[in-house]
């Protein structure tokens, strides 16, 4: 196969399929799993303390959730 660098037309022995393997969709289903259950254990902290009366530190929890979300699943 024949791909352009720089300018440059080189042979490279690249697949003809750009797909990603099997084990890297794998991955992604276990990631996405370990982020449901880390959401699911954030969302549940924060109710359980809002009700304990606790409302500081439910802030600080949905906070903490929050920045993880966006850090992460971003």
């Amino acid at each position: 196969m024949l791909e352009a660098h720089n300018g440059a037309v080189v042979a490279s022995q690249l697949r003809a399929s750009r797909a990603a393997p099997r084990g890297h969709a794998h991955a992604h289903m276990w990631w996405n799993l370990v982020l449901l259950v880390i959401g699911v254990a954030g969302i549940s902290a924060v109710v359980v303390t809002a009700v304990m009366g606790l409302t500081t530190e439910a802030l600080i929890i949905a906070i903490f959730t929050g920045a993880f979300f966006s850090r992460c699943a971003c």
